[in-house]
């Protein structure tokens, strides 16, 4: 990790920006109060926050902490104890498993708070550009520190294991990347034969060799097989860039390939009974695909 003279220098801190800094050194004891109520109203907009705070007892010690970032953050003298604070922020973060994402994003409420109070006193000034400037700088300075510590923590972790759990670890990932890319190329596949699937059945309709009303319903059931696959396509894509996969993506498939048949077989009389069959098992798909809607969009 680098030394806070080397963060000011690469940063580009100066003289001016501590004076800028010491010059609101009431901001964080005046607003303290008030930034952390608007704080966690802006924390419920995260759904998983109760994970991280999950009683009254977890949230008051936070809460406490929050605001003393808060105003340490306008006292200014940045020194090497002042960086370890921060540093250690970020290893209680990586140890309650809280994503990076998180903290970038609140560091974001945090400046516009920041910049809407000092509008409110400083008004539309240049000394309030120039104190803003500064304290962007050491926004940016923490946010810095506090996921390299993510980042150092994590590399300790790896490096601890021995040399042969490290190969195991490496072999795992380039058997899963091996994996993602063959179920890319797969499904990517089995698009492009649907594509040709449903121009053949264009071509069997427009010749007359397929009935207009079956190759209609034909045509209608492989594209929306196509729609499901290209989802499941697009599911998979964000999974190798780190998001998680929804199993309704394979349900959607399903109900694709379910509906395609029910659209063909009701232009047979004679199989009602498989049609009865057919649209028991469409439900319960259908159920299916919505609870986990459901439980996805409640999470």
């Amino acid at each position: 990790m680098e030394t806070i003279e080397e963060l000011k220098v690469h940063y580009r801190w100066s003289q001016e920006d501590d004076e800028n800094i010491k010059r609101i050194s009431w901001f964080g004891e005046k607003y303290k109060e008030d930034f952390i109520d608007k704080f966690y109203n802006y924390l419920e907009n995260f759904k998983d926050t109760s994970k991280y705070l999950p009683d009254e007892k977890v949230r008051s010690r936070h809460k406490e902490k929050i605001k003393g970032w808060f105003v340490r953050l306008f006292k200014g003298g940045y020194d090497a104890q002042y960086l370890r604070s921060i540093y250690r922020i970020g290893e209680v973060h990586l140890k309650i498993g809280l994503p990076p994402h998180y903290v970038q994003a609140s560091m974001g409420f945090v400046r516009e708070y920041i910049h809407e109070k000092l509008s409110s006193e400083l008004g539309c000034t240049p000394e309030r550009d120039q104190v803003l400037a500064s304290v962007n700088k050491a926004l940016d300075i923490n946010l810095d520190v506090m996921i390299n510590s993510f980042r150092e923590e994590e590399l300790k972790l790896y490096l601890a294991s021995g040399k042969y759990q490290r190969m195991m670890i490496e072999n795992i990932r380039r058997v899963s990347w091996l994996f993602d890319f063959f179920i890319i190329i797969t499904l990517s596949l089995v698009g492009l034969f649907l594509i040709a699937w449903i121009l053949y059945e264009f071509y069997t309709v427009l010749t007359g060799n397929l009935p207009l009303e079956r190759g209609g319903l034909s045509i209608l059931g492989s594209v929306l097989i196509l729609y499901a696959i290209s989802e499941l396509l697009a599911e998979e894509i964000k999974h190798i860039r780190g998001g998680a996969v929804s199993i309704k993506a394979f349900v959607g498939v399903a109900l694709a390939a379910v509906i395609r048949k029910v659209l063909i077989i009701s232009l047979s009389p004679e199989k009602f009974q498989e049609l009865i069959t057919l649209a028991l098992v469409l439900f319960a798909l259908g159920l299916v695909y919505w609870l986990i809607h459901r439980v996805e969009a409640s999470t």
